[in-house]
């Protein structure tokens, strides 16, 4: 992510900087670290509430100690122009901060972005109310296991703990085959499993539903992944429930103390988020990292403020060329969305795309995308392409809003490509139908990323395309696996055979170029022949 500023009046701190869509408390430092305003529902968690905080240093507001420090840093660092992201607790509360470069009237000062992860707080407010045990399983609840992880973070500071999300799946089928009874039985098996796979000292809890916590000891990430898969060997065994038997599997989401946090609650938030990532990656289990935290973190902003930014366009469009290495000729564009945030600077599509497609916000950002392009790409003279979802060409308008644009910017169709991102192909069922109607208009159809996730060469018959660029993963690998180019030099007279066009990405050298071309790959993008850059 580029770097960005933005010119306010520090005394009208809300009035004239647009941060009304962004959570959290925002602080506004000067280059010394200085307070100078601050703003936010819950400032009052970190701050003095009646404004004695202000024109403090942060080296006196938030005091850096062993183990819990990096805002100084962080802020040295954005002084100098550099968006930062830290981690540093306050009080019992653990924040994350993102600082933002700023130019006001005094010149370069911080915008400090802080969201409280989590608190202080006693872990349950009537600890003595809660049972200790669960009824179903036999097993403590999270809430014994949580305060022993308290004690045991407590009487051995100097051990190495993990706390475990962990999920078993699979035990819904059994319900639907046989009935709850016999669904509680198959559960009380599987938690046998989980509790002999325990060392001493170590606890297992039940979160709820067939979630579970676990404290165990932590030697090395290696060892932790040892002690998961001989979990995991456990239910290789299939699971008896009558005459039926039914196997199951566990995801697990693994969290470190003390790099990944030093409180239960820390270690278990992060925990939750590393089993999120178990579960999207298709793997048994995920470390936590602070990337992960930083997505999820993103929800918190993303959507409200994209919605914004369309509204106030924000958003731009790059354009990579593709050439014909035959001739050196620029055959065509392809669009590229970029967001330039008002304070976070030049945003990539990997940082805010993937929230919003998550968040089902994508279809007016992709309408949005290939009305602009169209228009611009009348203005350059030059067939260009749109990355398009599986959401988008679903929705009730496509055809409509598609040709409007073609009508509106006078754009032949055949100029106009659709580029099917991964997901489309996942539901042919549901996109055929309107993708076959965009190409009876004329519209050309390309395949992205072909060669990785849902690519099958089922779908070079099943879909109406056109073109197929390729995988950059594949010019990547060639460099150093001959095979890789073997397998391009193949594909290309099957394509051929089909009247496709194959097109390379990521071509970034000579080399790539070169051994490209002589496998008959003539169509090519990528840094070698051009960055992407803006219509203007």
């Amino acid at each position: 992510m580029a770097n960005g500023t933005w010119n306010w009046d520090p005394h009208s701190f809300l009035d004239d900087f647009p941060v009304e869509d962004t959570p959290g408390i925002k602080l506004l430092l000067n280059s010394t670290g200085v307070l100078v305003a601050g703003s936010g529902e819950s400032i009052d968690k970190i701050l003095d509430s009646d404004q004695h905080s202000l024109g403090q240093c942060i080296d006196t507001l938030f005091p850096e100690t062993a183990g819990n420090r990096g805002l100084r840093e962080a802020h040295a660092k954005a002084t100098e122009g550099d968006l930062q992201n830290c981690r540093q607790r306050v009080g019992g509360m653990d924040v994350a901060w993102e600082l933002i470069p700023v130019n006001t009237k005094r010149g370069r000062e911080v915008l400090a972005l802080a969201i409280v992860l989590t608190d202080d707080q006693p872990l349950e407010n009537n600890p003595h109310q809660l049972p200790d045990m669960d009824p179903t399983t036999g097993i403590p609840t999270r809430h014994v296991v949580m305060a022993q992880a308290e004690e045991a973070f407590n009487r051995h500071p100097n051990t190495q703990w993990a706390v475990l999300r962990l999920k078993i799946e699979g035990l819904r089928r059994v319900n639907q085959a046989l009935g709850q009874d016999s669904g509680d039985h198959a559960f009380h098996q599987a938690v046998g499993r989980i509790v002999r796979s325990l060392a001493k000292g170590e606890c297992v809890g039940r979160v709820a539903g067939n979630e579970f916590i676990l404290l165990i000891q932590h030697k090395s990430d290696d060892h932790t992944v040892e002690r998961i898969q001989a979990m995991d060997l456990l239910f290789d065994e299939p699971l008896k429930v009558g005459l039926l038997q039914f196997m199951l599997r566990i995801n697990v989401g693994i969290a470190r103390s003390p790099q990944d946090g030093s409180t239960a609650k820390d270690l278990e938030r992060r925990a939750t988020i590393a089993l999120e990532r178990t579960r999207r990656s298709g793997l048994n289990h995920s470390f936590f990292s602070l990337a992960l935290e930083d997505h999820v973190l993103a929800h918190s902003w993303v959507p409200a403020e994209a919605q914004r930014a369309l509204r106030e366009s924000e958003f731009q469009l790059y354009y990579q060329p593709v050439v014909d290495t035959r001739t050196g000729e620029t055959v065509s564009m392809e669009a590229l969305i970029r967001w330039q945030h008002p304070w976070r600077g030049m945003i990539l599509p990997g940082h805010f795309i993937p929230v919003i497609e998550e968040m089902q916000l994508i279809v007016n950002l992709d309408l949005w995308v290939l009305e602009r392009a169209c228009h611009e790409a009348m203005s350059m003279g030059k067939p260009v392409a749109v990355n398009i979802t599986a959401n988008t060409i679903t929705a009730p308008d496509f055809l409509t809003r598609l040709d409007a644009a073609l009508a509106q910017s006078k754009l032949p169709p055949s100029w106009l490509t659709l580029e099917l991102t991964e997901r489309v192909f996942s539901s042919p069922e549901l996109v055929l139908e309107p993708l076959k109607a965009a190409h009876e208009r004329g519209v050309q159809i390309a395949a992205d990323d072909f060669g990785v996730g849902y690519s099958s060469l089922s779908y070079l018959w099943q879909y109406p395309l056109d073109k197929l660029k390729l995988d950059g993963s594949f010019v990547r690998a060639a460099v150093l696996d001959p095979r890789a180019q073997e397998l391009v030099t193949g594909l290309v007279p099957l394509i051929d055979t089909l009247g496709m066009t194959l097109i390379a990405e990521c071509v970034e050298t000579e080399e790539d170029r070169a051994w490209l071309h002589e496998a008959g790959v003539f169509f090519q993008q990528g840094y070698y022949f051009a960055h992407p850059a803006p219509f203007s």
